[in-house]
């Protein structure tokens, strides 16, 4: 039965890609494994989610939201785009160059730390103790967790997507673990930080570790690399300030109540949009050894098609998410409204394949482009919409922008690739 199932799967597999014009085989195969990954992934975070509103209030929740925010916008000073390039050098062959990009991601990382400890004094001058100290913690741990979570960067450039995903599940328990006992113990938001990035800096390093002694291949240097890495992370550095700013100036402008309430309604969304970044993942390889002609030539039908699958799931999500937000976040009804608006902006990701073009072809002009001008309206957007309109306004900026990037993205595919 196996047999005549695997059969019949490849059958139809062959047969889809006479009109996809894609290798259906390969998403199959590495589609599945990252497809599972996320799936863990998701089923961990939505059982902290669950917990962390419903045991914790939404001031403590929302504190704590804010604080993994600004850890995002942080982790952007360092070699943030290190990732990418790692994984576009490991896709060409270059088998020994982990070590090396591990090394020089540490040394780069003090601005991770320096971040940290100015945010920190800001707050300590400030008055606020708490928040003082949680960025500290940022600062130390979060430069640790950027070098050595590497190792998945490493995988995928070599495509064994089904080894990161299984590393990426066995490292998932200790931090929930430790989280779902510190939630029942206590509602602080810094010891909850504490142990979220202790947990997680244990648990990367294990990996690394483990992912260097199964691929001893000697270091091998490469400026290009680190040239390239220093490009993407200029352009990474408004992408990743853009995409936490909308919580960082919710809890700044409406409180830490509303910013629990943001986080929750966005955390579905964040997930949607993760599909996306696996998507990056399995086509990277592909597209860094691909002529940019043939990848003009064939993207737009499969831009359609990924729009059309995206669109049906969106509106799945819209209908359910009353009757989910009422059985898992009862607490949180406001929260319904809010992300069946953000929902919309899903329908715009397709987009994302050709910002994997622009990554995977060295493409820097167009990168910087899209990155620098869709953090600039989102800025823009909410500081305009969230004072006057609250919430839905800080919704609205969410889609709106995603609405721009789109349209700035594929002008840009189009003008660039000709």
């Amino acid at each position: 039965m196996i047999s005549w199932l695997r059969a019949k799967t490849i059958r139809f597999l062959r047969w889809s890609e006479r009109h996809t014009k894609t290798d259906m085989m390969y998403l199959a195969k590495g589609g599945f494994w990252l497809l599972f990954g996320h799936i863990a992934q998701l089923a961990s975070g939505l059982l902290l989610v669950i917990a962390f509103t419903n045991l914790i209030s939404k001031e403590a929740y929302g504190t704590y939201q804010f604080v993994m925010s600004g850890a995002m916008i942080i982790t952007a000073f360092t070699l943030s785009g290190m990732r990418n390039a790692l994984a576009r050098a490991t896709a060409r062959g270059s088998d020994g160059i982990l070590p090396y990009a591990f090394k020089k991601q540490f040394i780069w990382n003090i601005g991770i730390i320096a971040a940290g400890g100015a945010t920190a004094v800001y707050y300590f001058i400030a008055g606020n103790t708490d928040l003082g100290v949680a960025f500290l913690i940022v600062g130390v741990f979060e430069a640790l967790i950027s070098g050595f979570s590497l190792y998945k960067s490493f995988l995928v450039g070599k495509e064994h997507f089904r080894e990161s995903t299984m590393l990426g599940i066995w490292r998932r328990p200790l931090p929930v673990i430790a989280i779902l006992i510190t939630l029942f113990l206590t509602e602080d938001p810094v010891v909850l930080v504490f142990v979220y990035f202790v947990s997680n800096a244990v648990s990367t390093g294990l990996l690394y570790l483990l992912v260097r002694r199964r691929y001893p291949a000697p270091e091998t240097p490469d400026p290009e690399l680190m040239e390239y890495s220093k490009h993407l992370s200029i352009a990474g550095l408004a992408n990743r300030v853009s995409a936490s700013i909308d919580t960082v100036l919710v809890f700044h402008f409406l409180g830490a109540a509303a910013a629990a309430t943001y986080g929750l309604a966005l955390f579905p969304i964040t997930h949607f949009e993760n599909i996306f970044g696996l998507a990056g993942n399995l086509v990277l390889p592909k597209f860094a050894r691909q002529n940019i002609t043939a990848l003009r030539t064939s993207l737009s039908r499969k831009v359609g098609i990924f729009f059309i699958a995206v669109a049906g799931a969106a509106l799945l999500y819209a209908v359910a998410a009353p009757y989910v937000f009422e059985l898992l976040f009862p607490v949180y009804p406001e929260a319904v409204l809010l992300t069946q608006l953000m929902i919309l902006s899903i329908l715009m990701k397709p987009r994302a394949l050709f910002e994997h073009v622009f990554i995977a072809q060295g493409m820097r002009q167009p990168l910087y482009i899209t990155r620098i001008s869709t953090a600039l309206i989102k800025v823009v957007l909410l500081l305009a919409l969230l004072p006057a309109y609250g919430l839905l306004g800080a919704a609205w900026a969410l889609v709106t922008t995603h609405l721009c990037a789109t349209i700035i993205t594929t002008t840009l595919f189009y003008v660039y690739t000709k």
